[in-house]
């Protein structure tokens, strides 16, 4: 996609720079519109990469001597003044660009290396439950994301975040760390999902902006129980250990925390074996080169692999091969497994073809047929 901008934006550069040549040549010697070509050099030092900047000084220092040359005054004071400033903005404007690229790449890696300590690998085992989380960056000239999971263990259960902060860079580095820093205090002193989201929107509120948000989940996990308070994420996938997978989906939409939220928190009974997927929009919405999305349902053999560590690498493998390769997006995985009396089967037959959603509410259950349609710190 950036490629894609960048393309467009060189092609307009070079259709101006064309353009004024055009005109200086029908306005005849007596006008001079090299002073215009400036235009190009300038734009691109600020949108685009060196190469293509470099590409667009040439072209317009080239358009203007070209044009003086044809209109035979080059040897006049003026006209030679006048290039001889667009050669010098076309060569800073290079230079400008390449400073910026240095800069970008070296604000890439900060923030990549942040959000790698904030989202190490992990899998663990606590509260009868088994754990396996992965976070995997987008291509590496992509812009960093807030992509994030925490777990606590509480007398309540164990407690899993997992959310997306809006925007990019360090500052979505930052927010990361300051979401997962409240949702552990929070964790461990308050006795409900309701309580909880509450209190870390509202702990959140001086470090957010005024047009920051993050999307998230927040689940509750203990023997024959899940609770859910979904804040305007991807609903989890919900694997039975027997029966086609389910999107837990919320009966009603709630806002993101940073724009105070009131989740109706979902209850979902669980058995011995089942599974639970928690997942960012890097994988809700991987597209292939043809524009379409990957099919949750699909996953369910990698996810139904005995192993955690394998089932969630098979994840991301799958992913990858549906997008060719073409990640634009961070992805976060969180699988949870309610530990099972015997070992888990590997579900090789071929998956539905779509992925059922369930709304549930305490003491009613919902259930419909619909398509599928962003370093952990562990608490002991």
């Amino acid at each position: 996609m950036r490629g894609v901008r960048q393309g467009a934006l060189l092609l307009l550069t070079a259709v101006a720079s064309a353009a004024i040549a055009a005109c200086d040549l029908a306005l005849g010697p007596g006008v001079s519109l090299a002073g215009l070509l400036l235009i190009g050099p300038l734009v691109a030092a600020t949108r685009l990469e060196g190469a293509c900047t470099a590409a667009v000084s040439f072209t317009a220092l080239f358009l203007g001597l070209a044009v003086a040359w044809h209109e035979r005054t080059l040897g006049r004071t003026d006209q030679l003044l006048t290039l001889t400033v667009l050669a010098a903005a076309a060569a800073y404007a290079t230079w400008a660009s390449d400073r910026q690229a240095v800069l970008d790449s070296q604000l890439a890696g900060v923030a990549a290396t942040a959000q790698r300590a904030i989202l190490r690998p992990t899998s663990f085992r606590v509260s009868g439950a088994s754990v396996c989380a992965r976070y995997r960056s987008a291509a590496p000239r992509a812009v960093i994301g807030g992509d994030l999971y925490a777990f606590a263990d509480t007398p309540s259960g164990l407690r899993v975040l997992i959310g997306d902060v809006r925007g990019k860079g360090l500052e979505a580095v930052r927010l990361s760390a300051a979401a997962i820093g409240h949702f552990r205090d929070c964790a461990y002193t308050r006795a409900n999902l309701a309580e909880v989201v509450e209190e870390t929107d509202r702990r959140l509120i001086d470090d957010l902006g005024p047009e920051d948000f993050i999307t998230a989940v927040i689940a509750e996990i203990s023997p024959g129980r899940l609770r859910l308070a979904n804040c305007g994420h991807h609903p989890p996938l919900h694997l039975p250990v027997a029966g086609p997978p389910v999107l837990l989906t919320p009966a009603e939409p709630t806002t993101p925390i940073g724009l105070h939220p009131v989740p109706r928190v979902q209850e979902v009974e669980l058995v011995p074996g089942d599974r639970l997927l928690l997942y960012t929009d890097g994988l809700a919405e991987a597209r292939d080169p043809d524009g379409t999305m990957l099919d949750l349902a699909g996953l369910l053999p990698a996810c139904s692999m005995p192993d955690l560590n394998d089932a969630i690498e098979t994840v991301l493998a799958t992913m990858c091969r549906h997008t060719h390769g073409a990640q634009d997006d961070d992805v976060a995985l969180v699988l949870v497994e309610l530990e099972p009396s015997l070992p888990r089967q590997y579900r090789s037959h071929a998956p539905p073809t779509a992925v059922r959603t369930r709304a549930e509410h305490p003491g009613r259950g919902h259930d419909q047929a619909c398509r599928p349609s962003r370093s952990a710190a562990v608490s002991d």
